[in-house]
């Protein structure tokens, strides 16, 4: 079990503000497997703007980081679908370092596509343990 400080290093580490790692995992298979939870336990509403804190349900995710040393990194994490007791509808909370329906954060693909300038798509794809769909999806989502 890790300790209060070394989880404490390892958020300073993961630099994503509002999230807090809980525990961790170290699979020689996979990488490294980070178990992170928001800190605020509200979400504001994308009808009507007001905050709740009712949760509707829980969906975890698995999303791909960057990586730690020659270690894949891997983020689950909590997407809250939230009910709002201001207007009542249901939503899903946006997270700001993954967009919808993505398997990896915002700062993977910024990696991704700077090596794929430097370099091919079929290369860094072998590298980074991603799919050429994968990197021409990324590639699209700059595009817009």
């Amino acid at each position: 079990m890790a300790s209060n400080a070394q989880l404490s290093l390892m958020n300073e580490i993961l630099d994503l503000e509002g999230l807090s790692i809980t525990h961790y995992q170290i699979s020689n298979e996979i990488g490294i497997v980070l178990f992170i939870e928001k800190i605020d336990p509200t979400a504001t509403c994308i009808y009507c703007g007001s905050t709740t804190r009712k949760l509707h349900q829980n969906n975890e995710l698995t999303i791909r980081d960057l990586p730690w040393a020659e270690k894949a990194v891997y983020l689950k994490i909590n997407r809250r679908q939230m009910r709002c007791n201001q207007c009542g509808n249901k939503f899903t909370e946006e997270l700001s370092y993954v967009r919808k329906k993505r398997t990896y954060t915002e700062r993977f693909k910024t990696k991704i596509i700077e090596e794929v300038l430097n370099s091919n798509m079929k290369n860094v794809a072998k590298r980074n343990g991603v799919s050429e769909q994968e990197i021409e999806t990324m590639l699209k989502d700059l595009g817009q």
